[in-house]
């Protein structure tokens, strides 16, 4: 008896040792310069940091630049962006990472609520080596009578070349213009793994500024 118990103790130390987690409080800021190039065109320009372990180390500086057009009469907007990452390991060591993307999307309007769709397909890498992955988020926002003031929810999905899903994002926040040119957002998310011997689950407090020239 004492033999089976001890067995049983080993294979669900065993089980949890194989579905391990791991938590961290991260950090997310950026800045995004947009401008009108053509009509309903779009190019912008993001720089971003992230902080990692409970947001006391550099974890990844990038920059996104991302050219946009509304096709005519509809509310469907399609993009295409280029992203140069330097991620940072925990030992300060660094790799740069490039992303290649492509989205594609569409808003509804119902009364004082915006929901927004977006489907993307993006590349991403080093070297010669890139890694597809396809991204649906789903957001919706509400505009607040009589104020500027529009906060929204987020669910995002990551899933791979084998219909396998590798992550999820839940987020909520608010943004409101600072000026008429220049918008502020903040907003919590958590980030869950999947399909990876550690799984890492993020909570993360981000703002950001996005100013139109």
């Amino acid at each position: 008896m004492k033999t089976i118990r001890n067995s049983t103790f080993l294979l669900l130390f065993c089980s949890l040792s194989v579905y391990s987690q791991q938590a961290d409080f991260q950090s997310w800021s950026s800045f995004k310069l947009s401008k009108k190039v053509y009509k309903r065109t779009n190019i912008s320009v993001k720089e971003g940091v992230r902080f990692r372990e409970n947001s006391s180390l550099i974890k990844k500086v990038f920059t996104d630049v991302k050219l946009s057009h509304r096709i005519k009469k509809t509310d469907l907007e399609i993009s295409i962006g280029y992203r140069l990452a330097d991620e940072y390991d925990i030992t300060f060591s660094s790799e740069y990472k490039y992303r290649y993307y492509c989205d594609f999307t569409n808003d509804y309007k119902f009364k004082r609520f915006t929901f927004s769709f977006r489907e993307r397909l993006q590349l991403q890498g080093k070297n010669t080596y890139f890694t597809p992955l396809f991204r649906q988020k789903v957001e919706m926002s509400y505009n607040v009578r009589k104020t500027p003031f529009k906060p929204y929810v987020q669910l995002e999905l990551f899933i791979n070349f084998d219909d396998q899903l590798e992550k999820m994002r839940y987020t909520a926040g608010f943004s409101h213009p600072l000026t008429k040119d220049l918008n502020a957002t903040l907003f919590y998310r958590i980030q869950q793994e999947f399909n990876t011997s550690i799984r890492e689950n993020l909570f993360i407090l981000g703002t950001s500024l996005s100013y139109k020239l």
